[in-house]
């Protein structure tokens, strides 16, 4: 049976009882009901709301019934018209069955409970709906809700709000969302179970001490919306899941500026395949009870996998202490990616149990392990004691967290570092003893562009590391450091490449060129402390004695076990370390091939190609080929290469002309081709 109503009252009502689905039609209607719903549709049946015109509907805060617009069973509303919705009472609109909206404008103006209340599902196909006010949530269905078509405006405003809450499953597949979050501990898009966004365009503005974007107490799943969301929450998560998050298209656009806020956050794993990230992390640092919270664009309570995507992440100066992408897990890169990671907040000391303890940003962070195994990723940190990546934790003197770069192929990511902050706090520096590259107190921290607290593996890749100031390290181990492969460039203030550990060259090509400190460092204080196997290492420092190139504090623990090259420059013979303040002795236990530690002074000049050979003048074999981007003045050369042979003679001559077809040329290392150096700078008898 088709109705149609129209006309107006102030104090009417509209009842329907009926055991057959029914169609109702409102033609211009103003109704305004002062003791019931202004339309109740009493009987559990499916009915079809068709609008027509602009309908004005209103219920009476006396009312009995919980809503202006009541029905028992399934409501189906479609038409080209608009109804406008005051709830006094209770709700806007009050469903019992599945609510499908197919087309009209929904308007609700005022209500003192829900702005649409659904004791079952919501199906949204098409139509507009603007909630101007909610007394309590906008839109809460017991079921589930999907979206696929229309545009929806929600605002919240009072606290402990909820935007859209929902007991089942929300999905949205198309259409335009809009939701305005301006009360405290309040939530955009509320969700018991998963939420999951394969289409449409969610814009979301977020205000309020606590309140959160999009929540989920299971999982969030985005595989193709585009979703931008504002916050200027404090402890606020534009994203948050109680379970895990999964995306695999679309595009994420965050700009989160409350303290300690996070742009996405799970319990368990992120899980990132591909889509477009950029967020803005504006947030500072909060410490409680010597316990800093951190502003973070990515946090992870588990692990983080990323096969794929394009990220862009800043943190601006604001953001001090803050992290791009953190887990407490593991981190595990890999696939086609494109990631860019931008931090420039300070670091800063704060009162700590024994007694001052440090916080600094970083790009990447992993309490656990981290494996970056291929992508394209640009890390930066301007601010104090900025961290490029840092791995693992430490507790006393055990350090856990392994570091792994690249494939046992030699491919891996193009990783480029840079920090350019100053220390945080004073003490000594990495190493051991205190000072310049050696440990130090607990109070001080300083900027490195890839700390890890185990083992460091890099398999293979591109990397280019580059910082300026005391303390800030290239790549740094508390265990231990192994090279297998890819090529590798350090241009560091303080030391290239350092470790607690032994530092083993077993692949690859590795270029270091320090200007404040040594090259390469390692504090193992036993045999092997920087093994040359098949690997190659070129390192220098322009400091100045008592730095050096290779620096194990005693050259008899340089171990060479295979055909690789080493070159190392500057400094002196016996500089400063431990124990026993270095070694004069230059004697390797051992060596797989001949060597030479030349401790005669020379200058390295910029501008020269330096070609070790085995014959003086034009011509012969080119062994190596190196140049320096700074002069070098050194009073300690270490020296050897694949062919070196004991008890032979070999010539260090120099050109003014890079080596002709080289196999390999990066950053001053040429390796092959054909030298036209011939002016000698020194010769030597290998050992």
């Amino acid at each position: 049976m088709p109705y149609v109503i129209s006309g107006s009252s102030s104090n009417g009502s509209l009842a329907f009882n009926s055991s057959n689905p029914f169609y109702l039609a409102l033609n211009n209607l103003s109704l305004t009901s002062c003791n019931s719903a202004a339309i109740n549709i009493a009987s559990p049946v499916a009915v079809t709301l068709h609008l027509r015109g602009n309908s004005t509907i209103a219920d009476n805060a006396n009312s009995s019934i919980n809503g202006a617009i009541y029905a028992a069973g399934n409501l189906t509303i479609s038409g080209t018209g608009t109804l406008q919705i005051t709830g006094n009472a209770k709700h806007g609109m009050n469903v019992e069955g599945t609510l499908t909206v197919n087309s009209g404008t929904i308007r609700i103006l005022d209500t003192d409970s829900d702005g649409i209340h659904g004791s079952s599902d919501l199906i949204w196909n098409g139509g507009t709906l603007d909630i101007v006010s909610a007394g309590s949530d906008g839109l809460d269905f017991s079921g589930t809700i999907a979206i696929s078509n229309g545009n929806l405006t929600i605002n919240t405003i009072t606290e402990s709000q909820r935007s859209i809450k929902v007991t089942g499953v929300f999905t949205m597949t198309g259409g335009t969302l809009n939701i305005n979050v301006t009360g405290d501990d309040c939530k955009g898009i509320k969700g018991d179970a998963d939420i999951i966004l394969s289409g449409g365009t969610i814009d979301m503005q977020v205000v309020g001490e606590g309140s959160n974007g999009i929540s989920s107490d299971t999982d969030v799943t985005v595989n193709g919306a585009d979703i931008t969301i504002v916050s200027s929450s404090l402890d606020g998560k534009c994203i948050k899941s109680d379970g895990t998050f999964h995306m695999s298209s679309g595009s994420i656009d965050i700009s989160h500026s409350g303290n300690i806020s996070k742009g996405i956050k799970a319990v368990g794993n992120i899980t990132i395949s591909s889509g477009t990230i950029v967020i803005n992390s504006s947030g500072d640092t909060v410490v409680t009870d010597n316990d800093p919270a951190y502003c973070t664009a990515i946090k992870g309570d588990a692990n983080i996998i990323i096969t794929g995507g394009n990220f862009t992440i800043t943190l601006p100066t604001s953001n001090h202490g803050g992290k791009g992408i953190s887990c407490a897990g593991n981190m595990t890169i890999s696939g086609s990616n494109t990631i860019n990671i931008e931090t420039h907040g300070d670091g800063a000391t704060y009162p700590a149990s024994s007694p001052t303890d440090t916080y600094s940003s970083s790009c990447l962070r992993a309490e656990s392990n981290m494996d970056i195994l291929s992508g394209n990723i640009t890390l930066s940190s301007t601010g104090k004691g900025g961290k490029g990546i840092k791995v693992g934790t430490q507790t006393g003197n055990t350090y856990t967290g392994t570091y792994t770069q690249g494939n046992t192929d030699g491919t891996g990511p193009t990783l480029t570092i840079s920090t350019t902050g100053s220390q945080v706090g004073s003490g000594g520096g990495g190493g051991w003893p205190p000072g310049p590259g050696g440990g130090g107190s607990s109070v001080k921290a300083s900027a490195k562009a890839i700390k890890v607290c185990g083992l460091a593996t890099i398999n293979g890749g591109t990397t280019t590391v580059t910082t300026a100031a005391s303390g800030a390290e290239g790549l740094e181990s508390k265990t231990r450091i192994l090279i297998n492969g890819g090529q590798h460039y350090f241009h560091c203030y303080d030391d290239c490449i350092n470790s607690k550990g032994t530092i083993t060259f077993e692949g690859g090509v590795t270029v270091c060129f320090c200007n404040g400190n040594d090259a390469v460092d390692s504090n193992a204080g036993t045999g092997g402390a920087i093994t040359i196997g098949n690997g190659v290492v070129f390192a220098y420092t322009t400091k100045g004695s008592p730095e050096e190139g290779f620096d194990c504090d005693n050259n008899n623990y340089i171990r060479i076990t295979g055909t690789g090259i080493g070159i190392s420059a500057g400094g002196s013979q016996g500089g400063g370390g431990w124990p026993g303040g270095g070694g004069s002795g230059g004697t390797i236990s051992n060596p797989a091939q001949g060597y030479k530690f030349y401790t005669s002074s020379y200058t390295f000049q910029t501008g020269r190609y330096y070609t070790l050979s085995n014959t003086n003048g034009a011509g012969g074999t080119n062994m190596v080929t190196f140049s320096f981007e700074a002069n070098c003045s050194s009073s300690l050369a270490f020296i050897t290469a694949t062919g070196m042979v004991s008890g032979s003679t070999y010539y260090v001559k120099y050109g003014n002309q890079a080596p002709s077809n080289p196999t390999t040329a990066f950053h001053g290392l040429y390796l092959g081709g054909t030298s036209s150096a011939s002016t000698q700078a020194f010769s030597f008898t290998a050992q």
